[in-house]
C-alpha cells in the first residue's frame, strides 16, 4: 500500500481524499495517527465513516480494530419467540379444548335413557383425567421441548374436532369413540410430561 495514496483504504474515494488533504491529512500514516474525533469533523466522514475507516487503516498496520461488544444473535431472539408462540398456542389449545369436554358433557348427557349412563359415566371419568392432565401440561408447557408441544397441539386439534362435531342425540358409538379418543390422547399426555 502506498503511504501518500489515501485511496488505497477502503471507504475513502477521491471526494474523501480531498477533504482529508484539506485538513492536512496526506498519508496513512498521520490518518492512523488522528483520534477519531477528528476524523468524525472532516466534512462528508460523520461518525459512521470514521470508524469504519480507523477500523481499515489500523488493519493495514496491522492490528486488529477494536470490536464492539457482540450482538446477540437475532436467531436466538427469533428461537426464543418461537417458542414462546408455541407456548402460548399450546396454551390458548388446551383451552379451546376443555371448552370442547365441558359442551360434550351437556351434549352426551343420557338424559332418562338407562342404557347409555354406563358409557356417560366412563365418558365423565375419562374427561375428569384429561382436564387434569391438561391442567398440569398448562402449568408446565414452558418446559416441553417444541417437538413435543407441536405433537400435542396436533392431537389436541383432532380431539378438539371430534368433541365438537358430537350431534346433541347420545349414542353408543359417540361414546365409545369419544372416550378412546381422550384415553389415548390422555395416555400421550402422560408420557410427555417434563
Amino acid at each position: 500500500m502506498k503511504k501518500d495514496d489515501l485511496t488505497q483504504v477502503k471507504h475513502i474515494g477521491a471526494l474523501r481524499m480531498k477533504m482529508l488533504y484539506d485538513s492536512g491529512i496526506k498519508t496513512i500514516r498521520q490518518l492512523h495517527q488522528m483520534p477519531l474525533e477528528k476524523l468524525v469533523q472532516v466534512k462528508t466522514i460523520g461518525e459512521n465513516y470514521a470508524k469504519l475507516i480507523k477500523a481499515a487503516v489500523a488493519e493495514s498496520y496491522g492490528k486488529k480494530p477494536e470490536k464492539p461488544a457482540p450482538k446477540a444473535p437475532k436467531t436466538v431472539s427469533a428461537k426464543k419467540k418461537k417458542v414462546e408462540d408455541f407456548n402460548q398456542n399450546l396454551r390458548k389449545q388446551i383451552k379451546v379444548l376443555s371448552k370442547r369436554l365441558k359442551q360434550a358433557n351437556e351434549n352426551l348427557k343420557p338424559l332418562g335413557k338407562k342404557k347409555y349412563l354406563e358409557l356417560y359415566v366412563d365418558f365423565k371419568k375419562r374427561s375428569k383425567t384429561l382436564k387434569a392432565h391438561l391442567n398440569g401440561l398448562n402449568k408446565n408447557a414452558g418446559e416441553l421441548s417444541q417437538k413435543v408441544a407441536k405433537n400435542i397441539i396436533k392431537n389436541a386439534d383432532a380431539l378438539s374436532a371430534t368433541l365438537k362435531n358430537i350431534g346433541k342425540k347420545p349414542k353408543k358409538k359417540k361414546y365409545q369413540k369419544v372416550s378412546q379418543e381422550i384415553q389415548s390422547f390422555s395416555k400421550m399426555l402422560k408420557k410427555t410430561r417434563p
